[in-house]
């Protein structure tokens, strides 16, 4: 990687480098993506992933994790963003000689502190100063519409075959996860407190076991498959002992956004706090 300049160093101590301000930048996920078009970084994206929000200029250089090394070789990036799961991605990028730059987003500490290090990294850490501001802003708001109200136990279910007439394999967010940050602050709780897997599967006795009050049935490419939410709802009424059946609470979620854990977190939240909480004064 280049850089600027190199600060001498005072009383013995090592110099510090400073890296030059990235140019030509390649996203390797759509919730980069949208954190760099946040921070008005959109005219230095040239490459982006299949699944990435369309970019004006972009080359698109493969999937999440099966790049097409050689097409990002020749759009000649110094910079290339990476989510923490991509260990393996970065060491093959770093050892084609490319600069990386590796963030956490599976929670809202990490989606908040993953714009500051952008930012920061990009030369433009006030900026990011304002994006994380504005963000903390909405979610303060939110949270403090709910803060009076019960709070129910919700199943947020993140991988199954929608609209099918049933439900068959399934699998939910647990509590290392950025939905059991959305619940948190959106005023519900998450029925899956336990265990070290942050989506486990769940069999047709563990569902029933858990009971929810709330069921969010998110399904991640709804929008571009056209569903009908009433169709893909319908599956659940095979559990017609769930409390959340019984109650008409099954609420399928289609919106590209509430399966990105970029920016656009506060309109996750912003839509699960009034599903969750119809009878609150929202503007």
């Amino acid at each position: 990687p280049c850089v600027l300049v190199v600060v001498a160093a005072c009383g013995g101590r090592a110099p510090h480098v400073v890296e030059a301000e990235p140019k030509r930048i390649v996203s390797m996920a759509p919730s980069l993506t949208e954190t760099l078009i946040a921070l008005d970084l959109e005219d230095r994206i040239v490459g982006v992933t299949r699944y990435c929000p369309d970019v004006g200029g972009a080359s698109v250089v493969g999937g999440y994790f099966d790049p097409n090394f050689e097409a990002i070789v020749v759009l000649d990036p110094d910079l290339v963003v990476l989510l923490q799961s991509h260990d393996e991605l970065r060491r093959r990028f770093n050892a084609l000689g490319l600069d990386t730059l590796q963030v956490d987003q599976h929670d809202v500490a990490g989606i908040l502190g993953s714009v500051h290090t952008i930012a920061d990294r990009c030369g433009v850490r006030r900026r990011g100063e304002e994006v994380v501001a504005e963000l903390e802003a909405e979610l303060e708001g939110v949270s403090a519409v709910v803060a009076e109200y019960e709070r129910p136990r919700v199943l947020v279910v993140v991988g199954r075959e929608p609209g099918d007439g049933r439900i068959g394999s399934l699998w939910a967010a647990g509590a290392d996860t950025f939905y059991d940050d959305v619940l948190r602050i959106g005023g519900g709780v998450n029925v899956i407190q336990t265990g070290g897997i942050r989506y486990p599967e769940l069999s047709r006795e563990g569902i029933l076991a858990l009971d929810p009050d709330v069921i969010l049935d998110v399904v991640a490419d709804g929008g571009a498959r056209e569903l009908d939410r009433d169709v893909v709802a319908a599956d659940w009424r095979e559990f017609e002992d769930l409390r959340a059946v019984r109650a008409g609470r099954v609420h399928v979620l289609l919106d590209d956004f509430v399966v990105i854990p970029g920016p656009r977190i506060v309109d996750t939240v912003g839509r699960v706090a009034r599903l969750l909480h119809p009878e609150a004064q929202w503007q």
